[in-house]
Formats: structure tokens, C-alpha cells, sequence
């Protein structure tokens, strides 16, 4: 999903080479999705309507970590960790995790990759008693 974000401003480049029609090499063409890596705008972009998604669903913006959102419902809570177009989910209860998945599904395409091993080079090991 973070390569099909809407631009919010307009974004012109350079038609790549092999790519321009006959006569027209020289127009330029206008981007409306952030289908760039190295497009600087996308990465904003995406982040930006990451936010406006969570915002939705009720999950509030952790003050001191810009990647990260949590949700608290009563004595429970669901915590997701943003790592460029990774999401994180961890939570204590599965009834919640399940719950934001559906959530996170209805706006934005999804993989569930399973259960954590590795996060940004730390072994991440689950205690199995519950």
C-alpha cells in the first residue's frame, strides 16, 4: 500500500527512457500515486494517511514516538509500531488483535505475515502460558 498512496500536491518527473511515446520524448508526466521509493513525498503520504486511518478507528498517537499508536479498552490494550510500510500489532489479547485487522482491512490492502520472530534486528520470543 505505501507505493499506491495519493499524492496530496502534484508531482511531476521525467518520463523514463524506453517509456516516452514517439514524439513526445520531452513531456514530463504527472505522478498521482506514490509509486517511487525514492519519491520523498511518498513516505510522508503514506504516513499521513496511516494516521488519518488509525485516527478513525480510535487509536490514539503515542506522544513520544512518532511510529507508534495504541488503543486501551478497559483493562486491555493493542500497541502497533509503524516501520516504513510494516505494521507491528502486539496486544495481549487476540480478540483485539483480530479486531484491528478487520479494521486496518477495510482501508488498506493487508498481508498477515503470522507471528513475530524479528523486529528491526531483535529477536522477539512469545511466552506461551496464556
Amino acid at each position: 500500500m505505501y507505493l499506491n498512496t495519493e499524492l496530496t500536491e502534484k508531482v511531476y518527473m521525467a518520463q523514463l527512457p524506453g517509456f516516452a511515446k514517439v514524439g513526445k520524448e520531452g513531456k514530463v508526466c504527472r505522478l498521482h500515486k506514490a509509486l517511487l521509493y525514492s519519491l520523498k513525498q511518498g513516505s510522508r503520504c503514506w504516513y499521513l494517511h496511516v494516521c488519518k486511518v488509525f485516527t478513525k478507528f480510535g487509536y490514539m498517537h503515542c506522544p513520544v514516538e512518532q511510529c507508534m499508536f495504541y488503543k486501551r479498552t478497559k483493562c486491555m490494550i493493542i500497541i502497533i509500531v509503524i516501520a516504513v510500510d510494516d505494521l507491528t500489532l502486539a496486544s495481549h489479547c487476540s480478540s483485539l488483535l483480530l479486531g484491528c485487522k478487520s479494521d486496518l482491512q477495510s482501508e488498506i490492502k493487508i498481508s498477515d505475515m503470522g507471528e513475530i520472530h524479528w523486529l528491526l534486528g531483535v529477536e522477539i520470543k512469545r511466552n506461551r502460558l496464556m
